[in-house]
């Protein structure tokens, strides 16, 4: 069928496309309530309102334990987030609408239409609808999308590299154009989670460089880094605008052990990473994908490992499989694991995943109907399919929801007290959590209406003498308190 051709597939991924919008956004309103839970969505947020400002960096306060956040980065009189700037960009677009919660809503979206758009190029319509179907029911794909991490839109991007690398190897006269657009996709992952991008495109890069040698579509790898390297020299760009030094990453200034590799110095332990520690943390994130990728008990990955058990096996459900392991067994160099909303740091082979699985049940079916069975491998998969939206999904949104005690309370006394001109002075009884949502409101320039400081004790009083003719209020978590009347 002739790619021009609008079918009722197409139809499908475009209900199935607003339906992740909406899905996302109720994630982000109904279960993670519009607040950042993690020390990393913190940061992002920080740097995409300086962004928004028009700026690289903002001013470092004059005492940082009175504004500390984690992974927000005070560094010769600079401050900034500890991320690469990708994310925080796309952020910033949502700061300046007003409504940063729908940038990865947004990003769930067009990955649905780009996983059909990736399983429709490589196994046709059905296999494209029945992959942004299992997208839109994902635990994995949801949770994050509500979330503000960086992981939505660096799927987005992969997804569009792999599409346009594929199409490298099916197009004719084409072809550079594909490569280019390959490169600029994955140059835009880069830019948004460096070593992400690098682990998944290690098997196009084989692929490319044998293509090379055998002076098969010669200029295709040329093409591709052509494409790559100007998004991805904003990685290094802003390392120096931050750090200084162009090859020296924010992430070591906050932890100087937070980086690749195995031995002493990476990680925190005395011995650091391990090449076992590694390998065991790939394991258990091909594991935890066997629940979570589609929310069927210890059954997620069958139906993509089962494409394989039949005959012939295609070089692009092959290439898809190695992309998927290249990037989990990639983060055995890591030090940690990511494990909230998932396994985090194989976010980004969902694709390549949700393809192979769509087409291992058109493959399934036909071998079922081949023997009249094709009723019970239906009722399977409908089984799995409801255990997945009445127990699995249910289950993870009541695991998320106050995530580490922190909730969108705070937010709302606040706004409750309606404050005008006042310094709020948050007591931390349980660490930076009690501070996330109020550090979060802040302006970063620390000079809005109403500023939010954590108890810096001893502090205190240089803080106070920074805020002259503010009310000044304590905040425990629950209750306003006003402690100093110094309005004019």
């Amino acid at each position: 069928m002739s790619h021009g051709v609008w079918t009722r597939h197409h139809w499908a991924a475009v209900v199935l496309c607003c339906v992740a919008f909406v899905a996302a956004w109720l994630v982000a309103d109904l279960v993670l309530e519009r607040v950042p839970h993690l020390e990393d969505e913190v940061a992002y947020l920080f740097q995409a309102r300086v962004f928004a400002s028009g700026k690289a960096y903002a001013e470092a306060p004059f005492e940082s334990s009175c504004f500390f956040a984690p992974f927000v980065v005070d560094h010769e009189g600079r401050r900034f987030g500890k991320y690469p700037p990708g994310w925080p960009a796309l952020l910033a677009v949502g700061v300046k609408l007003g409504q940063v919660w729908w940038v990865n809503a947004a990003g769930a979206a067009l990955t649905t239409a780009l996983v059909f758009r990736l399983g429709h190029a490589m196994h046709g319509p059905l296999a494209g609808s029945i992959a942004a179907a299992l997208s839109v029911a994902s635990p994995f794909v949801l949770l994050l999308a509500g979330s503000l991490m960086s992981h939505t839109w660096s799927l987005v991007f992969v997804t569009v590299f792999l599409w346009c690398y594929y199409r490298t190897r099916t197009v004719g006269g084409n072809r550079d154009a594909w490569a280019l657009s390959a490169g600029a996709a994955l140059g835009a992952a880069f830019a948004i989670r460096p070593f992400t991008a690098l682990g998944i495109a290690l098997p196009a890069a084989a692929d490319a460089i044998w293509r090379l040698m055998r002076r098969r579509a010669r200029r295709v790898l040329w093409f591709v880094a052509l494409g790559f390297a100007p998004l991805a020299l904003l990685v290094p760009l802003f390392n120096a605008l931050w750090s200084g030094d162009s090859l020296v990453s924010p992430y070591q200034l906050f932890w100087p052990y937070d980086r690749l590799g195995f031995g002493p110095g990476t990680g925190p332990a005395p011995g650091g990473n391990t090449v076992w520690l590694g390998l065991s943390g790939s394991l258990a994130a091909l594991g935890h994908l066997a629940n979570h990728l589609l929310g069927w008990p210890t059954q997620s990955l069958t139906l993509a490992v089962s494409l394989f058990l039949f005959r012939p096996r295609q070089w692009r459900d092959c290439f898809l499989a190695l992309t998927a392991l290249s990037l989990i067994f990639a983060y055995a160099l890591y030090w940690t694991s990511g494990d909230v909303f998932g396994p985090r740091y194989a976010y980004e082979s969902t694709s390549a995943l949700l393809v192979l699985s769509a087409a291992g049940i058109i493959r399934v079916g036909d071998w079922a109907r081949s023997r009249g069975k094709l009723w019970l491998f239906v009722g399977i998969v409908g089984v799995l399919v409801a255990t997945n939206l009445a127990f699995y999904l249910p289950r993870q949104f009541a695991a998320y929801r106050g995530l580490y005690g922190i909730t969108a309370a705070p937010r709302e006394v606040v706004a409750a007290a309606g404050l005008h001109n006042t310094l709020v002075i948050v007591e931390e009884e349980r660490g930076w959590w009690d501070y996330a949502v109020l550090f979060s409101l802040n302006e970063p320039t620390l000079d809005g209406d109403v500023v939010y400081a954590s108890d810096c004790g001893a502090d205190n009083e240089g803080l106070l003498a920074r805020y002259p003719g503010r009310a000044v209020y304590t905040f425990d978590s629950a209750t306003m308190t006003l402690t100093s009347n110094r309005s004019p």
